[in-house]
């Protein structure tokens, strides 16, 4: 038998943040306020409450891989149930953040996911704190780790990012290293179970 086959890993993105509700029309300093705090919260005791019923339904793996961001390590923390957590940077979230230049649509105030659109936008043409070319460049140095961590484990979670785990799976499928979902979900702390194969 292929013990390769036998190599399973949960993906999920981390629990929904502990931040207050963003007014609807917000400018451009008001957004990347909130991308900053964004960035620094963990998760509040009832998305700890939630997830913790939750992950009761999954299997404990070896370890858990995660983000060095707070709101992965604390659901990392939860799914782990006692096993080891190893926090890799390599993970963390595609860095975004509007531009300080001043055009016309900049300076005006937007729903919040006009932003989203205008950034998904951005990192498409390679544009940002870490463009398209230099996140694949980090997903590809994430799959080395993945390869890495399979070499002493069969059963891992990781914990990351909506974006930069979509990135992940979507070049894994693309490399044929797995076996699953076309995409993870993007569901705040909800496991998808691949298999991994090389």
């Amino acid at each position: 038998m292929d013990t390769r086959a036998l190599r399973a890993f949960w993906v999920m993105r981390h629990g929904r943040p502990d931040l207050p509700r963003n007014p609807f029309f917000m400018d451009r300093d008001q957004f990347n306020r909130y991308l900053e705090s964004y960035d620094r919260a963990a998760l509040n005791g009832m998305e700890t409450k939630r997830l913790t019923l939750l992950f009761q339904q999954y299997p404990v793996p070896e370890v858990v891989i995660c983000s060095d961001l707070p709101r992965a390590k604390a659901t990392a923390e939860l799914f782990a149930r006692s096993v080891p957590i190893l926090v890799d940077p390599t993970f963390r979230e595609i860095p975004v953040r509007l531009p300080d230049t001043s055009t016309r649509f900049l300076k005006s105030r937007w729903p919040e996911e006009f932003w989203w659109s205008y950034l998904r936008l951005n990192w498409f043409r390679d544009q940002g704190p870490e463009g398209k070319v230099r996140s694949r460049q980090r997903a590809e140095m994430a799959i080395a780790h993945l390869s890495g961590y399979f070499q002493e484990h069969q059963h891992i979670a990781i914990v990351s990012h909506a974006g930069f785990l979509s990135l992940l799976i979507t070049m894994l499928h693309q490399q044929h290293r797995i076996r699953g979902s076309l995409l993870p979900s993007i569901r705040f702390g909800h496991p998808k179970r691949y298999r991994w194969f090389i």
